[in-house]
């Protein structure tokens, strides 16, 4: 093989790029388009949160019988020992070493490939389009009572200062000021970083515990949608661009940095003023107020990286917007109903009650005082010629 050693996740993003590469088309059926998953697939694996958790999971549904199991080993491995390097082996004949383009060939021949398309289905349909789906945020109340808590738009006008973080536009309910402003005044919005629209579909939820490595049932539901740690102060321009993922946020070490997913000339002139990687500032108002969360920070960022990665961005808007047109009457005959078939089963698969989260602990874990992500899966490694 090309390396001597290669992780499940590895070998898998490989092949998929290999496959990928040649235009191998595994299609799935969605809203009256056949989809290639090969694409979603290998970027859900190469750009994902949790990369080693996907792939053992994607892993397992590819070997989850007798015979699947041996079939892998028999193209992975025809001598003997996972991807083991094997001058002589007593009785057989030396086999000549694979490339990856050889066992992309023969990964692309097997008789359950339908499992790779599933699996990437439920991302895709559960996960990516109900992320950019998103739905209507609830509007906070104005109504003034003494013993009324602080919306969350109030919270988060204390704690970024009226101002915020992408663009410095300052939020117009307040009085205004009398030195100049840097970048103006507008009505400022509250942008829900994993979007609202999480809290009550369960389906979303499983595929972003599966996504992130570890249950986000808590984070997601309850008061914590609704957190401050999930939430920006964002202008109706750039809450537009960042809930289509032409931006995000990257945390690192209690640090945050602009990460721009698009070509410049698609973002708002209040997102493309910052240069990419620059660092922006939270928590400079005049109270303490939850930060946002480095984790949800990182792994919307990681979906905007897929969506963008894989084209499924594009894809998913066209989809969107023929279910609006849908909405408006301009649908009608075969398409029309595939599209509406589509609509109504996503709709009714976030209505689905899911007990558990199929999340295996060895993944991480999460530190509740920090919410940094704790690895403590061991580092499966297959040999390989």
């Amino acid at each position: 093989m090309d390396n001597e050693q290669k992780t499940v996740v590895e070998t898998l993003i490989t092949i998929l790029s290999r496959l990928r590469a040649h235009s191998f088309s595994l299609t799935f059926e969605y809203s009256g388009r056949s989809l290639n998953a090969i694409p979603i697939a290998h970027a859900l694996l190469d750009k994902g949160y949790d990369r080693n958790g996907m792939s053992n999971d994607l892993w397992a549904r590819l070997t989850n019988t007798y015979g699947q199991r041996a079939q892998l080993s028999q193209f992975l491995s025809p001598v003997g020992g996972s991807f083991r390097r094997v001058s002589s082996l007593r009785g057989c004949t030396p086999r000549t070493s694979l490339t990856w383009d050889d066992v992309a060939e023969r990964f692309q021949n097997l008789t359950f490939l339908d499992e790779l398309s599933r699996w990437t289905r439920s991302f895709y349909v559960d996960m990516l389009m109900n992320m950019l789906a998103r739905g209507k945020t609830p509007t906070p109340t104005n109504r003034s009572t003494a013993s009324r808590p602080k919306n969350l738009k109030e919270l988060l006008l204390a704690r970024d200062g009226r101002f915020s973080a992408v663009g410095r536009i300052m939020d117009d309910t307040g009085p205004v000021p009398n030195s100049p402003l840097p970048n103006g005044m507008a009505r400022l919005h509250v942008a829900h970083i994993i979007p609202f629209s999480a809290s009550h579909r369960s389906p979303l939820r499983l595929m972003l515990s599966k996504f992130a490595g570890q249950d986000m049932e808590r984070l997601l539901t309850g008061q914590g949608i609704d957190d401050p740690s999930n939430a920006l102060l964002l202008d109706a321009t750039t809450h537009e661009a960042f809930d289509a993922y032409k931006f995000g946020l990257e945390c690192q070490n209690g640090r945050y940095f602009l990460r721009i997913l698009v070509q410049s000339q698609s973002l708002p002139s209040s997102v493309s003023r910052h240069l990419e990687g620059e660092e922006l500032f939270f928590g400079q108002g005049p109270e303490q107020v939850t930060l946002p969360s480095a984790l949800l920070c990182n792994i919307q960022l990681a979906v905007g990286r897929v969506l963008r990665a894989s084209g499924a961005a594009e894809t998913i808007a066209k989809i969107l917007e023929d279910e609006e047109n849908l909405k408006c009457g301009n649908l009608e005959g075969d398409y029309g109903l595939r599209v509406n078939a589509a609509y109504l089963e996503r709709e009714l698969r976030a209505l689905q009650a899911l007990d558990d989260l199929p999340i295996d602990a060895h993944h991480s874990i999460v530190d509740p005082d920090s919410e940094e992500v704790l690895p403590v899966a061991s580092r499966h490694t297959i040999c390989c010629t």
